[in-house]
């Protein structure tokens, strides 16, 4: 398999592309964390209020992945994960705009929500690789996936930088656009990602239902899940 991987074909570019968009949900997801500090001093936020907010980060993820997991079993990975993905511009857009403690905070628990990608593609992965080979594919998932945060704490500051002090990057009120520009920046590669994923994969390999549209008759518990005798 480790030979494959390079060949982008198949299951493999199936496996890349799926932890891309995982990749860009973590990059969004952690996108406040490296300008914490920068937001709490353009809007004049105390202690409490930051932590309120970066708490607010985490808020919903758990519920979230019981809904994407259900709007998964009911649409398939490549429908749930694209729409997450073009959904995670609308919070980073509002949280870029924000004015105001409240406004951050709604926008942040929006963005909680992006959380739950990291469903979509072990769903994704089981679906098109086989049980030999499925653990090492969702560690490549999981893996790169997860880098996506550290991606965000190394490049999110230098990007805030870039657009503050390069010039041509000032609204017409008056503000630059620094923390601003970047979390609005994660947010629309996001939601461009997410239209190229959709028209890029599907769920399962070709001839191959994918299991949430199979019949319920389809799958049976063996006569020993019930009779708790089984045969060797």
């Amino acid at each position: 398999m480790l030979g494959d991987l390079w060949s982008f074909q198949g299951r493999y570019r199936t496996l890349h592309l799926t932890w891309i968009a995982f990749f860009l949900t973590f990059v969004v997801w952690f996108n406040l964390a490296p300008l914490a500090t920068t937001v709490k001093a353009d809007l004049g936020l105390t202690v409490g209020q930051i932590r309120t907010v970066a708490i607010c980060n985490v808020a919903l993820t758990i519920p979230a992945r019981v809904l994407i997991g259900m709007l998964l079993d009911k649409f398939g990975p490549r429908i749930t994960y694209s729409s997450i993905l073009v959904f995670s511009a609308i919070p980073c857009l509002l949280f870029a705009s924000a004015q105001s403690f409240n406004q951050l905070v709604v926008a942040r628990l929006l963005l909680s929500i992006v959380g739950a990608g990291f469903v979509i593609g072990i769903r994704m992965v089981a679906e098109w690789f086989p049980p030999k080979e499925i653990g090492l594919a969702e560690g490549i998932y999981g893996g790169w996936g997860n880098f996506g945060s550290a991606f965000s704490a190394l490049t999110m500051v230098a990007l805030a930088g870039f657009l503050s002090f390069s010039g041509g990057f000032e609204l017409p009120t008056g503000t630059v656009l620094n923390w601003r520009g970047a979390i609005s920046l994660t947010g629309i590669v996001s939601a461009v990602y997410g239209l190229f994923y959709f028209f890029n994969v599907t769920d399962t390999p070709p001839a191959r239902p994918i299991s949430a549209l199979r019949k319920p008759q389809a799958w049976r518990s063996p006569p020993c899940a019930t009779s708790g005798v089984c045969s060797a």
